[in-house]
């Protein structure tokens, strides 16, 4: 793995750091190494292992899946911009938008006491509630980044999986 890093770090620092088709590369120094440490994380994985054919260049395809993981970080990003949260001591005009507030206020508790695990709740409180970075979510909750990202995309299929099954989604 190590031989593999060495030889196509360069590649994917070219990737994450000039763009592809219209994504013009990350700017942030910090951004563009989470991007190259995911793109690493997620070659080395035994899905993408094995989805590699070992008849084609190696160098087209972790170009590929670069672009994909850039991709899914974009995405990311986009998703998760942060909204004006809803407080429920405010008084609203409109009695329907304070109905729906208090419904989307209780369904958010009711999504956080399904959570058995502490990390997760940890996670749904820091990530997602105040929007911390992953990189100081996980040094305070004693992680790594790569773990601390697996528990988030869990906690995002629990969350999608709660929405649909009260009908929010």
């Amino acid at each position: 793995m190590e031989a593999v890093y060495r030889r196509y770090v360069p590649l994917i620092y070219t990737v994450v750091s000039r763009g592809f088709a219209g994504f013009r590369g990350f700017w942030d120094p910090v951004q563009r190494d989470d991007a190259v440490q995911a793109v690493f994380a997620a070659a080395f994985e035994e899905r993408a292992r094995l989805a590699y054919d070992g008849v084609n260049d190696y160098a087209r395809f972790i170009r590929g899946l670069a672009q994909n993981v850039c991709r899914q970080i974009l995405d990311k990003d986009r998703r998760f911009a942060r909204t004006p949260e809803i407080d429920p001591g405010e008084e609203h005009d409109d009695i329907e938008a304070s109905l729906l507030a208090a419904e989307a206020l209780e369904a958010c508790r009711r999504f956080r006491d399904s959570l058995a695990d502490a990390l997760e709740k940890a996670v749904l409180d820091g990530y997602f509630a105040r929007g911390d970075a992953e990189e100081i979510l996980a040094e305070a909750l004693g992680v790594t980044r790569y773990r601390l990202r697996k528990v988030i995309a869990a906690v995002q299929k629990k969350m999608l999986r709660f929405k649909q099954q009260e009908g929010l989604a």
